[in-house]
C-alpha cells in the first residue's frame, strides 16, 4: 500500500521533471467558459432559484452508508441555517435576473428606436449608455442639475440604506 506521502513524493518528482523540461504547467491556460447560446431572461429567473435536493446527498466511499448517513444528519440539524442562506441567495439572484431582464427590454427599446431613427438616439439627440440624456460639460444632466440619485437620499442629502425587503426573515 502506497502512504500519502510518497505520492505526495512521487507527484512533486515529476512536476520537477516536467519543468525541467520547459513544459507549461499553467492549469488555466486551458480553461475556457463558452458563454451559453441565446440565454433568455425566463432562464436567468429559472437558474436564479436555489433547489438543492438532499437526496441527492451520498457517499462513494465502499462503507459510503454510515457517511451518508452523517452527511443527512447534518443537513437536517442545519437546516435552519441553510434554508435562511438559500432563501436569501435566491432573493438577491432574483433581483438581479429581474435587473438584467429590464435592461434587456431596455437595450431593445433603444436599439429599435435608434434603428427607426437612422441611428440617432431617441430625440433626435445623443444619449448616454444608460438611455437617460447625456451628460453635459460638467458630468450633469443638461440643465445644470445632477442625474437622479437612485439610491434614494435622507434629509440633509445623506444617502438612505435601504430597509430590510418585505419578504426578508426577521432576524
Amino acid at each position: 500500500m502506497t502512504t500519502p506521502e510518497e505520492v505526495l513524493a512521487r507527484a512533486r518528482k515529476a512536476v520537477a521533471g516536467r519543468r525541467g523540461r520547459g513544459e507549461d504547467l499553467d492549469v488555466g491556460a486551458g480553461f475556457r467558459v463558452e458563454p451559453a447560446d441565446n440565454v433568455d431572461p425566463n432562464q436567468l429567473l429559472e437558474w436564479a432559484v436555489i433547489e438543492p435536493d438532499p437526496a441527492l446527498v451520498y457517499s462513494t466511499r465502499r462503507l459510503g452508508a454510515p457517511v451518508t448517513l452523517a452527511k443527512r444528519l447534518l443537513i437536517f440539524a442545519l437546516r435552519q441555517y441553510t434554508v435562511q442562506i438559500v432563501d436569501q441567495q435566491t432573493r438577491f439572484n432574483l433581483q438581479i435576473a429581474s435587473f438584467v431582464a429590464e435592461l434587456d427590454r431596455r437595450v431593445g427599446r433603444l436599439e429599435e428606436a435608434a434603428g427607426k431613427s437612422g441611428g440617432s438616439a431617441p430625440g433626435g439627440g445623443s444619449a448616454s449608455e444608460d438611455g437617460g440624456p447625456a451628460p453635459g460639460p460638467s458630468g450633469s444632466a443638461p440643465g445644470g442639475d445632477s442625474a437622479p440619485d437612485r439610491g434614494g437620499s435622507a434629509p440633509g442629502g445623506e444617502r438612505s440604506s435601504p430597509g430590510p425587503s418585505p419578504s426578508a426573515p426577521p432576524r
